[in-house]
């Protein structure tokens, strides 16, 4: 029993000191879709905040806004473009319908080499890939190799990623709130209100939002001045330290 409880204090303490998340509400914000403009890329990155930056691979400054979040001390990610329902994916290394499932490995791969350092994914569009089992165990299974994350955008009610995931042993958590279905200012600020909301009621929420100018600006004003007990955390700690997320609906437009 005293072996026992040992182990068990041992793992509690292991957790805690690789999961350094707060008692009260923590939030990851991610800012998807960079990779096509270099500006805007550098005001996200002066957000004084550990924003987590998602770059779309094989875009013009993929490399470039990887190499800048790693300077300015932002988690990097990989905005993996993948096939949707209603929408044609036009942006570079597309996980499509037409690949095949053998050759998804090989297509993460290319696009993990034009964003170096990348610690994990989301999806980028996908509302129809990421409800493809065959294809989701063949993506988590490249992700369990590189020892990456993943955070299901959820662009549909009926995704499989994180089953998926979990399959695999890949860390892995949900999307909470769009910031910026309307990307307008007030309505940017409700939607950071929200997820403010959803992280003390649950513990955690995950924030996506795109550089917008509205969206840059209502972070740069709300991150410095969140509720004492609110804390802006990577997307790899949400990931990695939260075992069960509940799931959220997935607005009609932004699939």
């Amino acid at each position: 029993m005293g072996v026992l409880l040992l182990g068990t204090l041992a793992s509690q303490w292991l957790e805690a000191a690789t999961c350094p998340l707060h008692r009260h509400g923590n939030l990851a914000v991610i800012i998807d879709d960079l990779g096509y403009n270099l500006d805007t890329a550098q005001v996200a990155a002066a957000i004084p905040a550990p924003l987590t930056m998602s770059v779309i691979p094989g875009t013009p400054y993929a490399m470039e806004v990887a190499d800048l979040g790693a300077k300015r001390g932002k988690e990097v990610m990989l905005h993996m473009p993948m096939a949707a329902v209603r929408t044609q994916v036009s942006d570079p290394l597309v996980l499509d319908r037409q690949l095949p499932v053998a050759d998804i490995s090989q297509r993460v791969r290319e696009a993990l080499q034009s964003v170096p350092g990348a610690a994990g994914m989301n999806n980028h569009m996908g509302s129809a890939l990421t409800t493809n089992r065959r294809a989701m165990d063949a993506l988590m299974s490249e992700l369990a190799a590189q020892d990456m994350f993943f955070i299901d955008s959820r662009t549909t009610a009926e995704t499989v990623a994180r089953d998926a995931a979990k399959a695999q042993g890949v860390p892995s958590a949900s999307r909470t709130v769009f910031l910026d279905n309307k990307p307008e200012l007030a309505a940017v600020e409700r939607q950071i209100k929200e997820a403010v909301r959803r992280a003390l009621v649950e513990g955690y929420a995950i924030a996506i939002g795109h550089p917008h100018p509205a969206t840059l600006t209502a972070l740069s004003r709300a991150l410095p001045r969140l509720p004492a007990d609110v804390t802006v955390v990577s997307a790899s700690q949400i990931a990695r330290c939260h075992e069960n997320h509940r799931r959220t609906s997935m607005p009609r437009a932004a699939r």
